[in-house]
């Protein structure tokens, strides 16, 4: 869909896929069509009246509507179709494989792993056969999603969160949860929705820069990417990981081994561009919401964090540290020099960051955001998004413990000796 523009001339329409000016179709009854020259996926452009956007702060300006927002390409539906077929076809070949190697004389490869308790299930068998098997639904949250915050907890995160739905008209999420890590998103599980807030982040945004990170999540939860779409990515992402741990082992082989490779090269060719797509999506709604200022900057700073914080884990011991995993993370960043924060950003933009399939270029992101205008910002926008918690070093010690909750101590118990 296209929505007029405030200007005198509005901007030509670009493919959502690679950016490149739409050419219309010429010889067509049906005005409003499209077609990219590069890709060649197929669009339907409309005209309509947009309405405007309320101000997020008192004082901000009116947000000011894309000149142009495809409505749907017809390349990235028939993706998503395939994709979704590609996973049924999947799981119904791998089931069919393996029955027919257990019939075929594998059953006898499967008992004599049973008896060394090396297979105690149906996941067992098939890759004990060569193959891979995985878990797609997502059905236990509170194992690696971190607790949920109450609107107690956190009054100033959950308004913002309130602001920037209805900016959006989307229905907020029904759970906030603080995250481990440094990076934000949203999943659904059955009929819940969540809301991911990295700890990490809420330490080097300041408030306008977390307010477009969470209209870029909350983008992907109005569109529909946390359920359908989610269900798709979870499902590339679970055969990649499997397939790579089957490999480095030497164990993916066979039928089931070459069936896992070819799904695997076909569901990555169809989902990148659709998980392009989406990002450069919820990076509009980003901009539009807290500018193209924000939204870069946010988007920058994830970047240079995420491997920092990965670096952090790897070193950090909690038996010989003074502080907890995000106090010590947190003196290690407000320590780091300038000129070496600077340095680090200048090399993230050079190479790029690390290779993604689900999200676009760093550069291209960032081209795409700087074409937005700047907001005008409030006194608030300023301060760091902690703020937004109401107690931050509780928060971080009960991540902390979590994280780091020893399971190996032995209790005393009469069923074995004291040092044992």
């Amino acid at each position: 869909r296209m929505e007029d523009a405030r200007t005198t001339v509005a901007p030509a329409p670009q493919c959502p896929d690679c950016s490149e000016a739409l050419e219309p179709i010429s010889g067509r009854s049906v005005p409003g069509r499209f077609v990219c020259p590069v890709c060649r996926g197929v669009f339907r452009v409309e005209r309509v009246e947009a309405p405007p956007l309320p101000s997020c702060e008192e004082g901000e300006p009116e947000a000011v509507s894309p000149g142009f927002v495809p409505a749907g390409t017809v390349k990235l539906w028939w993706r998503e179709a395939i994709l979704w077929l590609l996973e049924w076809v999947y799981w119904i070949g791998t089931v069919g494989m393996t029955l027919a190697m257990l019939a075929g004389g594998g059953s006898l490869k499967v008992v004599n792993g049973w008896l060394r308790d090396e297979v105690g299930s149906w996941a067992d068998v098939v890759e004990s056969l060569g193959g891979a098997w995985f878990r797609v639904e997502t059905s236990n949250p509170d194992a690696d999603l971190g607790p949920v915050l109450s609107r107690v907890d956190a009054p100033l995160l959950f308004e913002a969160i309130d602001v920037v739905a209805r900016r959006l008209g989307v229905k907020p999420p029904g759970q906030v949860r603080l995250a481990y890590l440094p990076c934000c998103g949203v999943v659904a599980w059955r009929r819940s929705r969540a809301l991911l807030v990295g700890l990490p982040l809420l330490r080097i945004m300041n408030r306008a820069e977390m307010r477009a990170i969470l209209a870029h999540e909350l983008a992907h939860l109005a569109r529909g990417d946390a359920t359908r779409a989610a269900r798709r990515a979870r499902f590339v992402e679970g055969l990649e990981r499997s397939v790579e741990r089957r490999e480095a082992a030497g164990k993916l082989q066979g039928p089931l081994g070459a069936w896992a490779r070819y799904c695997l090269r076909e569901a990555s060719w169809l989902i990148e561009p659709v998980a392009w797509g989406q990002e450069a999506r919820a990076d509009r709604f980003a901009a539009l919401v807290a500018g193209g200022d924000a939204a870069c900057s946010a988007l920058v700073k994830t970047a240079v964090v995420q491997p920092l914080f990965r670096e952090v884990l790897a070193y950090y011991d909690p038996e010989t540290a003074d502080a907890n995993l995000y106090a010590f993370f947190r003196a290690f960043w407000f320590r780091l020099p300038e000129e070496v924060r600077s340095a680090m950003r200048m090399r993230i933009l050079a190479d790029g960051g690390s290779h993604d399939p689900a999200h676009p270029p760093l550069a291209d992101r960032l081209m795409l955001l700087q074409s937005y205008p700047e907001h005008v910002r409030s006194p608030g926008d300023n301060q760091p998004a902690n703020t937004f918690l109401g107690d931050m070093e509780i928060f971080e010690q009960m991540l902390h413990n979590r994280l780091f909750a020893s399971s190996s101590a032995v209790e005393p118990s009469v069923f074995h000796r004291a040092y044992s």
